[in-house]
């Protein structure tokens, strides 16, 4: 296992921010790649993301940046900081889980929304028409149909407290998997959360 494995696998972003000294509420912080005023960086426990600016990493680029380091430099300073050592190596993950836990199914609901607003914002900016004469691309007309309702979504879950936004996941199942779906047709599904799905959904989600 590498270095940047091995923080990945063990420091979540969260204690990071904390030991770090950067202050969050319900994991929003001020974005430390732009001058931010109001916190729209996300940090979950493998990756961040800025609502504003669009900066996407995990946890080795978030240090590398706050600190001005090479993403070298920057494992080793959280080996250091977290008391672990590069070349500790994490016991094998089992090839196939049946279940995932609430904190699991969680986790990729906020990804796949996270990932599915930024597609629609894209699609909002590169297909919008250039004159009035001009068809409406279908990408950019999703982006108008979907775009309010995503964000909708994204506040609600924000809001809810943990038992309240497991449920409100699992009746937005359908939801969340038509979304999952569009990120994979037009290639923007990250290899991770095709993990997810195909080795980690419940099985009631699969047979449904």
């Amino acid at each position: 296992m590498t270095i940047f494995e091995t923080v990945r696998e063990q420091i979540a972003l969260p204690d990071v921010a904390q030991l770090y000294g950067i202050s969050s509420r319900s994991g929003n912080v001020r974005c430390i790649f732009h001058a931010d005023n109001t916190p729209s960086m996300k940090l979950y426990d493998d990756h961040f993301h800025c609502f504003g600016c669009g900066a996407h990493g995990d946890v080795t680029d978030f240090t590398a940046q706050m600190f001005g380091l090479s993403k070298h430099d920057a494992a080793k300073k959280l080996c250091s900081d977290f008391g672990i050592s590069e070349y500790t190596v994490s016991p094998a993950p089992k090839k196939c889980r049946p279940l995932m836990t609430e904190r699991e199914r969680t986790q990729l609901a906020f990804d796949v929304l996270t990932d599915y607003l930024v597609m629609l914002k894209d699609f909002r900016a590169v297909y919008a028409p250039l004159d009035e004469s001009e068809s409406l691309d279908p990408r950019f007309v999703e982006s108008l149909q979907q775009l309010d309702y995503a964000e909708n979504l994204w506040d609600m879950l924000l809001d809810l407290t943990d038992d309240e936004r497991a449920a409100f996941i699992t009746e937005n199942a359908g939801q969340f998997r038509s979304y999952y779906d569009r990120l994979k047709q037009f290639g923007r599904l990250r290899p991770k959360l095709q993990r997810g799905y195909t080795m980690r959904t419940p099985l009631k989600e699969r047979t449904a």
